[in-house]
């Protein structure tokens, strides 16, 4: 069977896998939670990283409150934009009660974010997202790294830059560099590894189209899963949550980015040679 055959196949697989891990219970509450968080711009991105580089999750003062969580007393806010605008007085069509139609932009204010971490109260619903453990016997990382190598990247197993404390891996663009963690079991290198290099070949800012931060997650993880599989390691309890927590439980936005995932995962592969198939049926 042609591998492209293959690879829709297990792209498939995740897709079902999503649809039944998140109608549970805990993950609707999670990602009730998750929904509460706005989509920023890259303006106000640019500002929060400014601002407070460690930033993880963040939201206005009464967002927290809603969600059983206090602003610490003292803490400083994160200035961000927030659009004003106004009704155009004829709009006749408009949504009343939410106000989509006939809006225009009158300017920007500044309104302040908090970072979960400047925060106290109930714990937050996470998704069930496990670190693979185990070995490499293929040598995927190594071989991965060469892959990145290849297109012009340095590639360091290392700790991670200032800013990304809790990521397992980073690729900066403007430095060309993916440093991916040096302290996690070498079967989570390799899937992470494959994650940043799915973000190499897709998202380079010099590569065209620029996307949204949840589907270059999506993508990403999305080959990251399928390059794995075929090499025999199972990113099944890692991949399925992560995905599933970018695309908040939508199973048409990851099903969108099929053809992408599956034309870059093949073109690893075929990167990495032939004898990945021969090392999955080993």
């Amino acid at each position: 069977m042609p591998r492209p055959d293959r690879l829709a196949e297990a792209h498939d697989r995740l897709v079902a896998a999503i649809d039944q891990l998140v109608d549970g219970d805990e993950w609707r509450r999670f990602l009730d939670t998750a929904r509460r968080f706005r989509s920023y711009s890259v303006s106000n991105l640019l500002l929060i990283f400014a601002q407070r580089p460690d930033a993880t999750q963040v939201a206005g003062y009464r967002t927290w409150q809603s969600l059983g969580r206090q602003v610490c007393r003292g803490e400083s806010g994160i200035a961000i934009l927030a659009p004003c605008t106004y009704r155009r007085s004829d709009d006749t069509d408009g949504d009343e009660e939410n106000g989509e139609h006939g809006r225009v932009l009158r300017g920007f204010k500044v309104v302040h974010v908090f970072d979960v971490a400047q925060t106290d109260g109930d714990e937050l619903p996470s998704p069930p997202v496990h670190l693979l453990d185990g070995g490499d016997p293929h040598h995927v990382t190594e071989r991965l790294a060469a892959v990145i190598g290849d297109h012009g990247y340095t590639f360091t197993l290392g700790p991670m830059p200032a800013g990304h404390a809790a990521a397992n891996g980073v690729t900066t663009y403007d430095t060309r560099t993916v440093v991916v963690r040096d302290d996690l079991a070498p079967a989570q290198q390799a899937k992470t590894t494959a994650h940043e290099l799915a973000h190499v070949l897709l998202h380079s800012p010099d590569g065209g189209e620029r996307r949204d931060r949840a589907v270059c997650e999506i993508e990403a993880e999305s080959v990251a899963y399928l390059v794995c599989g075929s090499h025999g390691l199972a990113s099944d309890d890692y991949s399925f949550g992560y995905v599933a927590t970018w695309a908040l439980g939508d199973t048409d936005a990851v099903r969108a980015t099929s053809e992408r995932v599956i034309t870059c995962a093949a073109r690893i592969l075929d990167a990495l040679g032939d004898s990945a198939q021969a090392e999955q049926a080993a």
